[in-house]
């Protein structure tokens, strides 16, 4: 078992915790995402849809690093047979085996979850943003999207051939492995490097087109937060490119266990796709948080304050009360037809030829002053 000397995203605790965690966070996000269009009354669209596949490669990679932790060939250190005296980049053993496919499955599934949640995240600009159909900013957005699916597909077919037809290499010893497959650590070093510079820009081009928007200042703050959310990608990718640059170079090296040092990128790389999920659902399912939770709330806030407040000023007006004493004169008509539609019998009442008769009126409605 990893000792306590390694850091905590090589330990088997941490690393089933981060996996489930982010599994079921995601999975949660994307349902509230297709609840949240269907109570806007919109139809899903593209920037939905990929959010099925980045989602299903990433909780399969949470599968794969559950699975290979239960078997010892993520976050515990190599078992050496008894009496084997040589380097352990030399050895073939199931652990180590198990390690290499899972590894390379992995590098599989990482740039199409990548990639599906990056061309989410295009998308959805493209339905706020890009107004006019041949604008120049949906152009760009296109382009962009092109280009990512490219990315993608040129990484995927890449690491499947890593080794040419020959896949029993990939799962070979160490050092059979970086002799046949030189390609394998450029492959990886591109991977991480262009995945960094596109993340940059992804969650660059929103701020501008935020600040041109009619908002008020904060709530400009807020939208460019909110995206900006996704920049924790960002930091991650740094920080899994430092590491696995180390573990093929072994200038930075996170450990000097080979299994632990593939822990601890597998480790970040599902931080990264289980983030990226949830910061591309985001901006779609806070429209659930506002309309089910921060309003409703606002509302009951307001409502205990007045309900206060009304309380206080009926406890007052319940002790006031008017007494108005007036003189009603009744002139003697005939009917009451006559009397209603003409008001000649109150100037007659000045001469003294009716009765006046004082009248109280007490009004005791709440709330009323008369």
């Amino acid at each position: 078992m990893a000792g306590d000397d390694t850091g905590y995203y090589m330990r088997p605790g941490h690393v089933i915790a981060a996996a489930i965690a982010l599994s079921v966070v995601d999975i949660i996000a994307v349902a509230l995402r297709f609840w949240a269009r269907k109570i806007q009354r919109q139809p899903p669209k593209t920037d939905d849809w990929l959010m099925i596949p980045a989602t299903l490669v990433t909780v399969g990679i949470g599968i794969s690093d559950v699975y290979a932790v239960s078997q010892k060939a993520l976050a515990y250190r190599i078992e050496i047979p008894p009496g084997f005296t040589g380097s352990t980049s030399e050895l073939v053993t199931p652990q180590l085996a198990l390690k290499a496919r899972i590894e390379w499955a992995y590098l599989l599934m990482f740039p199409i979850a990548l990639a599906c949640m990056k061309t989410s995240f295009l998308f959805f600009y493209a339905r706020v943003f890009a107004i006019q159909k041949h604008g120049v900013l949906n152009k760009l957005l296109m382009g962009f999207i092109i280009l990512i699916v490219l990315w993608a597909v040129a990484f995927f077919f890449s690491i499947l051939f890593e080794c040419g037809y020959d896949f029993r290499k990939i799962w070979s010893s160490e050092e059979e492995f970086m002799m046949q497959c030189s390609y394998t650590l450029s492959i990886v070093l591109s991977l991480c490097i262009t995945d960094f510079i596109i993340d940059i820009f992804i969650f660059v081009i929103p701020i501008p087109l935020v600040l041109r928007l009619k908002l008020s200042t904060s709530r400009k703050l807020s939208v460019c937060l909110m995206f900006l959310l996704g920049g924790v990608t960002v930091a991650v990718s740094i920080l899994r490119f430092i590491m696995m640059v180390g573990s093929f170079l072994g200038n930075f090296d996170v450990s000097d266990d080979a299994i632990l040092s593939v822990t601890g990128c597998m480790y970040w790389g599902m931080v990264e796709c289980g983030v990226g999920v949830f910061a591309a659902c985001l901006p779609t399912i806070q429209f659930l948080f506002r309309k089910f939770i921060w309003e409703p709330a606002a509302i009951s806030t307001k409502s205990m304050f007045y309900t206060r407040s009304s309380r206080s000023s009926d406890f007052q007006k319940d002790s006031i009360y008017v007494d108005r004493t007036f003189n009603v004169a009744y002139d003697k008509v005939n009917d009451a037809s006559s009397r209603a539609v003409s008001p000649g019998y109150l100037s007659s009442a000045a001469s003294g030829g009716y009765l006046n008769r004082p009248y109280n009126v007490w009004d005791y409605r709440v709330g009323a002053a008369i």
